[in-house]
């Protein structure tokens, strides 16, 4: 399994190498449009009452679903380039032209769920009420400690299975959303393990970020998106037949190298 990780990371290396600046700016881009969503939630319902809470919260899941949009649009420009064809930044468009309620209804489902996973964690934090002693505060910081820890196990079990939908989406633009949900399901089979491993393997990285003040990734979350799009391009089997391809390309230039050799010593 580590071998299969070194070999995706080394992969999404030599795809980057080259296109890192269209890669971040890519990625930038896609970050802009949910922290400018963001901005707006505060601006247009400021406040702290439940009202405003709750209309903040609904505007930040629409941009988020526009942003799920443009976020399928970069997974199709990274395979265009993993499979050495033309791209652009434009490709972050691609959805927009291709029937983007396929998105929606994939971005709506797999929000739903992520948000039902956390409603222990919601609750914990606005419902139950700390306290004023030292004694209730430590038991309230216990329950929110335990209620983030179950919504993390319950957002594994239940929302990881679907880690590789939008990548079908941006594959096929005649597949559905709901089809993708269910393609990503059957394609990680066998893989949630290895998918989890792939990512807790960028940890270090991660936490080494902060001491560049974050700044490192800039460079991070493309490698990280990249390495993922092999994975995706190994469950699918298409890294497997392009390493296949490329050894039988290889075999082929050594035999006519070989030939060659051989016609001119004749």
């Amino acid at each position: 399994m580590t071998g299969q990780r070194k070999y995706w990371k080394s992969y999404a290396k030599s795809n980057l190498k080259g296109n890192w600046g269209i890669a971040i700016a890519a990625m930038l881009a896609v970050v802009a449009v949910n922290f400018i969503g963001n901005i707006f939630a505060v601006q247009l319902f400021p406040g702290d009452s439940v009202f405003a809470l709750v209309l903040s919260e609904i505007f930040v899941f629409i941009v988020s679903l526009i942003g799920m949009i443009f976020s399928t649009g970069y997974s199709y420009m990274q395979l265009n380039i993993c499979r050495g064809r033309d791209y652009s930044l434009s490709d972050l468009l691609y959805m927009f032209h291709n029937q983007p309620d396929r998105v929606l209804v994939a971005g709506l489902v797999v929000a739903l769920i992520d948000t039902a996973v956390q409603i222990p964690f919601y609750y914990v934090t606005y419902m139950v009420n700390p306290g004023n002693t030292v004694e209730s505060m430590i038991h309230w910081y216990q329950l929110l400690l335990g209620a983030w820890i179950l919504a993390m196990v319950l957002s594994v079990i239940f929302t990881v299975p679907f880690a590789l939908t939008f990548y079908f989406l941006a594959d096929d633009p005649e597949m559905g959303g709901i089809e993708a949900l269910k393609a990503s399901t059957h394609a990680m089979k066998g893989h949630i393990w290895q998918y989890l491993m792939l990512e807790l393997s960028f940890v270090p990285l991660l936490f080494l970020s902060l001491f560049t003040l974050y700044i490192g990734l800039l460079w991070l979350m493309p490698y990280m998106q990249f390495t993922e799009t092999a994975f995706y391009m190994y469950v699918t089997g298409e890294l497997d037949q392009q390493r296949t391809d490329r050894q039988h390309t290889g075999i082929q230039e050594i035999s006519a190298r070989t030939g060659d050799d051989y016609n001119s010593e004749a």
